[in-house]
């Protein structure tokens, strides 16, 4: 999961099948161990606290990913990507921008090296372009889906 959000909450105002709420649901199905998450830096208290029982939290980078990767070699991996793990200055076509988040390369990297993994579903989403005149957001959203396609295909 590479995301600027923990998606960790019980409940968004009051309701548990909510965008805030996502990787908690997801747990619910897999349980403990089997959720990391990488390039978090927004959630509130209880979803750390929670999260340190529950999944593998990497805020703001994706140092330990690698790792991460040679223990789910040959396991089924899904593989979610929230593009708002970009930085605002990078990716301001977000509806839920956070400062702090990584860079084009540092998130090409990443899932090139994700998608070493046995991967069997995944998404992308996040991308506004109603909250980005220039474009840019769009274009980047597009060139990561393509690269992210042809890592898999690659296999």
């Amino acid at each position: 999961h590479f995301d600027a959000h923990a998606d960790l909450r019980d409940d968004y105002l009051g309701v548990k099948l909510s965008h805030a709420c996502v990787l908690r649901r997801c747990h619910e199905l897999v349980g403990d161990g089997h959720i990391w998450q990488f390039g978090i830096r927004s959630g509130d208290r209880e979803e750390f606290l929670w999260g340190k029982e529950h999944v593998f939290t990497r805020k703001f980078d994706f140092q330990g990913l690698d790792e991460t990767v040679k223990k789910l070699a040959g396991k089924p991996v899904y593989l979610t990507l929230d593009l708002d793990v970009l930085d605002p200055s990078v990716f301001p076509g977000t509806g839920t921008p956070e400062a702090g988040g990584v860079t084009f390369m540092e998130l090409w990297n990443a899932l090139r090296l994700a998608t070493r993994c046995k991967i069997v579903g995944m998404d992308m989403n996040e991308l506004s372009p109603a909250y980005d005149a220039s474009g840019s957001s769009t274009a980047t959203a597009c060139k990561l889906l393509r690269e992210l396609l042809l890592f898999v295909g690659g296999k």
